[in-house]
């Protein structure tokens, strides 16, 4: 769906050119051409390509964020982050080809991870507020690398996961997260653990 809700969604085009051309060869000539749309428009929506991973990651995380409270409420912290993660990815799936191909091309060129990285950085922030995780100060920075890491291991699993329910990226994020869940601050608080223990102690 396009923007302004008329004519052809130009980040979904720009995505699927880069997976039919690649990141280094993608111009916005070629786009408004495939498009049809005038490349003035396309100045207007996207100023650079950089403008393009900044409005994938807006979609992206107003996804994740979209996600109903009470879903996540009286989950343990591993599964709120499980689920959000799960959110943004299931997202994403519309540009899954032409992120694929940036990711490949990311190995010989050192700016897209410099594209890429600060953008994850803030979406991670917002991730651990939106699960009750604290998102400030040294322990919640290095718990964001945690995260970073689970993340963009599952995300290689995503990439050939044809899935309808993405079964396979999910089984990897969970492996993933459990993995990391200490350093990342996914355990339950011990109060609560303990709490539920005793509940499961028969009288």
């Amino acid at each position: 769906m396009a923007q302004d809700g008329t004519g052809p969604d130009l980040l979904a085009a720009a995505f699927a050119l880069i997976g039919d051309e690649g990141w280094r060869s993608f111009s916005f000539a070629t786009l408004a051409r495939r498009t049809g749309v005038s490349r003035v428009e396309i100045y207007r929506q996207f100023r650079s390509r950089g403008a393009l991973l900044s409005e994938l990651t807006r979609r992206a995380d107003e996804a994740m964020l979209a996600v109903d409270e009470a879903e996540l409420a009286g989950l343990p912290p591993r599964d709120r982050v499980f689920e959000l993660l799960m959110r943004r990815l299931e997202a994403l799936v519309p540009y899954r080809a032409g992120l694929a191909r940036l990711a490949r091309e990311a190995r010989a060129d050192p700016s897209v991870p410099l594209l890429t990285a600060c953008r994850l950085e803030r979406s991670l922030i917002w991730l651990q507020d939106a699960a009750g995780l604290r998102h400030h100060g040294l322990r919640a920075c290095l718990a964001r690398r945690m995260l970073a890491l689970a993340y963009v291991r599952a995300v290689k699993v995503w990439f050939a996961d044809e899935g309808a329910d993405l079964g396979k990226t999910m089984a990897e994020l969970d492996k993933q997260l459990r993995r990391v869940q200490n350093v990342a601050g996914l355990r339950e608080p011990r109060a609560r653990r303990a709490e539920e223990g005793e509940a499961a102690q028969p009288a």
